[in-house]
């Protein structure tokens, strides 16, 4: 008698099984990606406008600093007199103000004074170099020994004079560039401080600082030509430059 032998069946009862999670479509998912790497851009952007906008902020800080107001300047420049060594009387004048003259060009004659030896001489005033004419005596005025009566200025040698208070010249070197800016300048004209003098007043009080002289840059004396000795400017110095130069005054 065979027996067949059946495969046990296993039944378990009261078993759930929960149902599969659903597969979210892949659009779904690119989208939220790309929604988180937009915020992380629009935050980095935030981020970087901030520090940018603080980096320009302490530039600007900075550059204020690094200027100083020295004050205003007036052109001005050494006078040439021309005069007679004799007393006399301007007997003609060649020349008007404001007129440019080469080296050697006649500007007046004085008849000098008779001394009852005879005629009356004249002496020929010529301009001892090129210039331009700021002052000239009119015909018929007294011309006294030593006393100019024609004083020119070489326009290449005009300066820029500031007076500047005494805490404020240590800041200041030799070879700093200094702006200026004022009438009958088309823009900031640069110059270079060149030097440092007394006041020309000399019952000034020396606590009240010394006078800077500003040198125009080259390029520019096409400009500074135009202008006239007198015109007053205003001067900022840029502390910047010429690091480690000689300072203006001894600060110890």
């Amino acid at each position: 008698m065979s027996t067949t032998m059946m495969p046990a069946r296993s039944t378990v009862y009261g078993a759930r099984q929960d149902p599969p999670e659903p597969t979210r479509p892949k659009g779904s998912r690119l989208r939220r990606a790309a929604r988180v790497i937009r915020t992380m851009i629009v935050v980095l952007l935030l981020l970087g406008a901030g520090v940018l906008g603080g980096g320009y902020l302490v530039r600007d800080r900075i550059a204020e600093r690094a200027f100083v107001q020295a004050g205003t300047a007036v052109l001005s420049a050494e006078p040439i007199a021309v005069g007679s060594a004799e007393a006399g009387v301007v007997s003609r004048a060649y020349v008007a103000e404001r007129q440019n003259v080469a080296a050697g060009a006649v500007l007046a004659t004085v008849k000098l004074t008779a001394d009852g030896t005879g005629e009356p001489q004249v002496r020929v005033l010529r301009a001892p170099q090129a210039g331009v004419v700021t002052q000239i005596l009119p015909p018929g005025q007294v011309a006294r020994p030593g006393e100019p009566v024609a004083t020119l200025y070489d326009p290449a040698k005009l300066v820029f004079s500031v007076d500047v208070p005494l805490e404020t010249l240590p800041q200041l070197r030799l070879g700093m560039r200094a702006y200026v800016s004022g009438p009958g300048l088309p823009g900031r004209l640069t110059t270079t401080i060149a030097s440092v003098e007394p006041k020309v007043d000399g019952a000034a009080d020396p606590g009240d600082g010394l006078t800077v002289e500003l040198r125009p840059d080259p390029g520019t004396q096409a400009t500074v030509r135009t202008l006239v000795p007198g015109l007053r400017f205003e001067v900022v110095v840029d502390t910047t430059t010429a690091p480690g130069g000689t300072p203006a005054v001894n600060s110890a």
